[in-house]
């Protein structure tokens, strides 16, 4: 399969959208639909105040992911943002080549600055195992049974 990662456009928000409805509600609660759609319809807004990268993941020219990052807060901290691959295309090393072109990006444009996410039980694990260190813990802070996990990137 031909794998492809690059800059998000408009034509890309219903796949975005179809691929993150994909992962509803193991992955993302139902609230958090409307939003990812509120952060894609108003993308380019963002990107001219504070600069926000998104990504999407394709495979043999079919969107079947999406991430970003940014400084959404102003504060000079670097988080990665709604990092997804549709459920059907889970466990096949999608996740990792998104996480790790992040990971570049990051490195090029912010190398000094802090990298910081926050997900869920679901996925704590997958960001340990490439560098990131929990920080905070909150118990059913998405929904009853959707913990948050604050982690930070230490590296590897």
């Amino acid at each position: 399969m031909d794998v492809n990662i690059r800059e998000y456009q408009l034509a890309d928000r219903e796949g975005c959208l179809m691929a993150f409805k994909s992962n509803v509600p193991l992955f993302f609660t139902s609230e958090e639909v409307g939003f990812f759609t509120n952060f894609l319809d108003t993308f380019y807004d963002k990107v001219t105040d504070i600069k926000t990268y998104f990504f999407v993941v394709l495979v043999d020219n079919k969107i079947i992911g999406c991430g970003g990052f940014g400084d959404k807060d102003n504060t000079q901290t670097i988080s990665l943002a709604w990092g997804l691959i549709h459920k059907d295309f889970h466990k096949k090393g999608y996740g990792e080549k998104l996480l790790k072109y992040r990971l570049e990006r990051i490195q090029k444009f912010y190398p000094a600055n802090p990298l910081v996410i926050d997900t869920t039980q679901f996925s704590v694990g997958f960001f340990e195992k490439y560098g990131f260190e929990i920080t905070k813990y909150t118990p059913d802070f998405y929904e009853k049974g959707m913990h948050r996990y604050d982690l930070i990137f230490k590296g590897k």
